[in-house]
């Protein structure tokens, strides 16, 4: 076989022009190593321990050579091997004087196939005292040695683990020699010596990688990296931790200095956790605050869980992490923040929809304000004009003549007018109940609170209250609505705590409330504040004008209601209703003409229930027999019915004990009427 054949084309390149030194005096290892040789390799060794890992391949090169060259060999080093690949990397190479360099790599199972199995398939020394030695079958691996000049090869396989790691590999290129097996030990621990060296620094280079991989997701997550001695409360943290808690890098941190930056309130949190940790081995999880300098606090979580290693005398360990979480309990605490306020308002909405199914709207209550008489389109431009301010209105009229239609009307025309207006009918509460309806109570507060109630003025924030027959409401709550007025501040009946609202108040009395103030029996500064834009309506009888269109907006609206179409009204029936002086007002016209539209049979209207008023220059009577007949007629008309749902009190417009009281005093009795 011709070396041109046998040998790749670039290995005989690199060969060619090789001067092939004198083989005349060959160089014989003696029957034993002398002592000094141990002593070297124990130097060597001690030198590995502690050489740097940027120096250590400096110092495998120079061992190779203090090794290598008192034993007149030409060359020698580590091959690394790759469990993947049959190429082997020369790492690290020492060549006497004059000896040829190898190329860096080499394709071992190309070029030595009987070598490549018996050094890294089967882990066997490849010891070949001449050319003439390797076996049968073996012809690559000869010629490659020819063509490297080879005459005596060593090569001795090293191991990490189960694999072989690298090949110490040693050529004569001058002699044939014997490698004998006392020297075969020693240079196999040396070549291990070189393998742990380059173990440990691949190891610590891992290690450097790992802890820099982590140390950039902690910076890039904020995390603090720690472990702590539960024997000596030493604690180890990464960087994030010092630059976290504001601690010199240079202090020995330990649990008690850590403590010093965590809220005091929060330190018996912090050892029971770790007690837990101890106890029971589990992982566990504590937040607490760390106050700044500025007096803000943020907020930490840690997780950690107990390391303890297999040797019985080393103490266990809590390893974990920190994080800031302020940004989170922040949100949290918005979330809650969120949460009560749409509490708060889902209470308000059914306290709303509650009132309004307790409240009884037989129609629209803004009809019948437009398009009729000069009086009431002067009160419409009033309207008009205070609706958009949000100042409180005064409106003062007889009983029934629309007070709270008019108030409506304003709320309607005002910002305020998508939300409901809340109604309070001061007349209608028990004077021991006015101020739990206005401002709410707590549960307890009184006999029969079995639970909190909010009041109107809170159900009415952001909305209009509308305060009916306000001269009935007791002095004592007059001054608790004034503070209202003044401060938009109130405290429900049982509670300390204040509550500001934005309530816009309309107030309305059938009373001249000046004449109440002069009596003493309404605040006089109450007064003042609600005299603010004061509108009076006119009665029914000064309005007259206004009677066709009213009449016929009731006969629609009734109409409507109970199936019926009226399309005329007698003028005579017309002229009897404008010439009634209405005692009752709008209210008493609309009780005439439902009543009117029950009993009708056809298309025209049928009068009923109407007493005309006595013709001018008739007998004068007195103002006491004129109330009692109006009173008479008013219960005869409700068939002697005082209070409730179309009774005397709300005919007349006024509260049931004051009819009664009335009624006494007149010598009036329900079955008289």
């Amino acid at each position: 076989m011709s070396l041109e054949r046998s040998v790749p084309r670039k290995l005989a390149e690199n060969f060619s022009g090789r001067n092939v030194a004198d083989n005349s005096a060959p160089t014989t290892f003696p029957s034993g190593l002398p002592p000094e040789y141990s002593r070297l390799l124990a130097e060597i060794s001690a030198r590995m321990v502690k050489v740097p890992n940027e120096e250590l391949d400096a110092e495998i090169e120079r061992a190779l050579r203090e090794a290598l060259q008192p034993l007149g060999v030409d060359r020698g080093g580590l091959l690394e091997v790759d469990e993947n690949s049959p190429v082997v990397r020369i790492s690290h190479v020492w060549y006497a004087e004059g000896a040829e360099h190898v190329s860096a790599e080499v394709n071992l199972a190309e070029l030595f196939p009987w070598s490549y199995r018996h050094l890294v398939q089967e882990g066997k020394v490849k010891n070949i005292a001449s050319i003439d030695d390797y076996p049968p079958g073996a012809d690559i691996d000869r010629q490659s040695c020819l063509a490297l000049g080879s005459k005596s090869d060593l090569a001795i396989p090293l191991f990490i683990g189960p694999r072989v790691h690298h090949l110490l590999a040693i050529n004569s290129l001058r002699t044939e020699r014997d490698w004998p097996a006392e020297l075969i030990v020693h240079l196999r621990l040396l070549g291990e010596i070189f393998v742990s060296a380059l173990q440990r620094r691949e190891m610590e280079q891992a290690l450097r990688q790992t802890r820099d991989r982590l140390d950039l997701a902690a910076e890039a997550a904020e995390v603090v990296f720690w472990k702590l001695d539960l024997e000596t409360g030493s604690l180890w943290a990464n960087d994030k931790c010092y630059e976290l808690f504001g601690f010199d890098p240079s202090t020995a941190m330990t649990l008690t200095l850590f403590l010093e930056k965590v809220h005091a309130d929060d330190h018996e949190r912090i050892r029971q956790a770790i007690e837990q940790a101890r106890r029971t081995g589990s992982e566990v999880t504590v937040e607490y605050r760390a106050p700044l300098a500025d007096g803000r606090v943020r907020w930490m979580i840690s997780r950690g869980r107990l390391i303890c290693l297999d040797k019985p005398s080393a103490p266990c360990r809590l390893m974990g992490i920190t994080m800031e979480i302020t940004k989170r309990k922040e949100m949290e605490q918005q979330l809650q923040e969120q949460l009560r306020e749409i509490a708060c308002l889902h209470e308000q909405l059914e306290a709303e929809n509650a009132y309004l199914r307790n409240e009884v709207v037989a129609r629209d209550e803004q009809r019948g304000l437009h398009n009729v008489g000069s009086s009431m389109q002067a009160i419409m431009v009033k309207v008009e004009q205070v609706a958009g301010t949000g100042s409180t209105v005064l409106i003062q009229g007889e009983t029934g003549t629309g007070k709270e239609v008019l108030a409506q009307a304003i709320h309607r025309l005002s910002a305020r007018g998508k939300r409901v207006m809340i109604k309070v009918n001061c007349a209608a509460l028990p004077t021991a109940l006015v101020e739990s309806e206005l401002f709410g109570h707590e549960k307890g507060a009184f006999t029969g609170a079995l639970s909190r109630q909010a009041g109107r003025f809170e159900l009415a924030d952001g909305s209009t209250l509308f305060l009916d027959e306000i001269a009935e409401m007791p002095l004592e709550t007059q001054a608790k609505l004034l503070r209202v007025l003044q401060e938009g501040e109130f405290e429900r009946l049982g509670s300390p705590k204040t509550f500001k609202v934005d309530v816009r108040v309309i107030a309305a009395s059938n009373r001249d409330l000046a004449a109440e103030v002069e009596q003493g029996r309404f605040r006089r500064d109450l007064y003042y504040r609600l005299n603010i834009f004061p509108i009076h309506l006119p009665p029914l009888r000064e309005r007259r004008e206004d009677i066709p269109q009213l009449v016929w907006e009731f006969v629609n609206e009734f109409g409507e209601r109970m199936g019926k179409k009226i399309r005329r009204i007698a003028n005579r029936d017309m002229e009897q209703l404008k010439a009634y002086s209405w005692p009752g007002n709008i209210r008493e016209l609309r009780n005439v003409i439902e009543h009117a539209l029950i009993v009708s049979k056809g298309e025209t209207l049928e009068l009923q229930r109407l007493v005309a008023d006595p013709p001018q220059g008739s007998m004068a009577v007195t103002l006491e027999e004129m109330e009692r007949r109006h009173i008479q007629e008013t219960l005869r008309v409700t068939r002697g019915k005082v209070k409730g749902a179309g009774g005397a009190a709300e005919q007349l417009g006024i509260n049931p004990s004051t009819l009664y009281s009335r009624m006494l005093k007149l010598g009036i009795h329900p079955s008289h009427a």
